[in-house]
């Protein structure tokens, strides 16, 4: 995000170019290094009482680097974090594989 006028309710993003976690893992090639990031994430985080959408269409690979493109942030809830929530989007889980056969 790069700017926020809230009184005119508009906000200024820029773009990330790359493939989403989402697409990489439909096409069986999500790099280690994914992991390793969001979980860095989640390492900072979580002490700060935050989880946010892990959902695998909300992150982006741009030069090697993971990008969250999305704004959601919540307080912590152990239920919604990556370990409990978002890891079961994060490779070709059956609850992935039944998402994308809803939502083709």
């Amino acid at each position: 995000m790069l700017d926020v006028d809230a009184e005119v309710e508009r906000i200024v993003k820029e773009y990330i170019d790359g493939e989403t976690v989402y697409e990489m893992v439909l096409w069986d090639r999500l790099p280690e290094k994914c992991l390793e990031q969001v979980k860095a994430m989640c390492g900072l985080l979580y002490p700060a009482n935050t989880n946010i959408d892990y959902f695998p269409t909300n992150f982006i690979l741009q030069d090697e680097k993971l990008y969250y493109v999305d704004y959601e942030c919540n307080d912590y809830m152990e239920e919604w974090n990556f370990e409990n929530w978002g890891m079961k989007y994060w490779s070709r889980t059956p609850e992935f594989l039944k998402y994308v056969k809803e939502h083709p």
